[in-house]
């Protein structure tokens, strides 16, 4: 599994958890899943989650060249290895319910339904995040006191359907590299190299820059839904990842930082 990273601690993002005082901050998170698809199992080719601190009550503004979020990135290097990104996700999700304010998934219902029947071997530790989270899901109107509010972007927000056409739709630019079916047709040749034991046919970059860039436009568009983040329109993607998340993808968001940022 491959991990990219600018979190200080990745494993505990909204907080360490030994910290006897800790000032609680106000965190929206999104989160984005790719999947191919080997013979009849789903396999996850990446998992992207953002993190964004907002204000408690007030919209505030946003920019590309003043852009300011963490991200974890996590893609696989060889088939078989879903269950460990799951597992690391789910990390994430359980500590998103309790200490986050606002999680936002693109038709994250389709995702948390493809996560709770992946098959697990015997021995493997559930996921209570996923559960938990998948469980919320059901009814988004209502939700036990003290955990993180859920906004699906696509049915939220809309219009339902591709996280790009409805990134557009709200003054987003996305990555014209990913726009319609090209995401998706590109995890799907990732993972049958992956099949075919020829892992080096394709670049992480691509996947790496094509889940982040779901995550961050999720992101957004949960603090739009929200009224927690507004922008200028259009807000370009490409843009605000080479000024903020450059090293995530550098051969494919420019491998030097933006000279906006030095």
């Amino acid at each position: 599994m491959l991990e990219r990273t600018n979190l200080g601690w990745p494993e505990t993002p909204f907080g360490s958890v030994t910290s006897p005082v800790q000032k609680p901050g106000t965190w929206l998170t999104g989160v984005s899943l790719l999947w191919g698809e080997a013979g009849d199992d789903p396999v996850l080719m990446g998992a992207g989650v953002v993190l964004m601190k907002i204000h408690r009550t007030q919209s505030l503004p946003v920019s590309a060249p003043l852009i300011n979020f963490g991200y974890r990135v996590l893609l696989p290097e060889a088939l078989g290895e879903t269950q460990a990104i799951v597992q690391q996700l789910d990390v994430v999700l359980v500590q998103a319910r309790r200490k986050g304010q606002i999680l936002a998934w693109h038709n994250g219902a389709d995702d948390l339904h493809v996560l709770r029947q992946l098959p697990r071997a015997e021995g493997e530790p559930r996921h209570p995040g996923v559960t938990a989270i998948a469980d919320a899901w059901k009814d988004r109107t209502t939700r036990e006191r003290g955990t993180v509010r859920c906004v699906d972007t696509s049915h939220d927000l809309g219009p339902a359907g591709l996280i790009s056409d409805t990134a557009a739709a709200h003054g987003l630019e996305p990555l014209k590299s990913f726009a319609g079916e090209q995401q998706q047709a590109s995890a799907q040749e990732a993972c049958e190299a992956l099949a075919e034991n020829q892992a080096a046919a394709f670049s992480p970059d691509v996947l790496a820059g094509s889940v982040l860039s779901s995550a961050l436009a999720t992101a957004l568009l949960g603090g739009k839904h929200t009224d927690r983040l507004h922008w200028e329109e259009p807000l370009n993607l490409f843009e605000s990842l080479s000024n903020a998340a450059w090293e995530a993808a550098p051969s494919l968001l420019g491998g030097v930082a933006s000279p906006r940022s030095e």
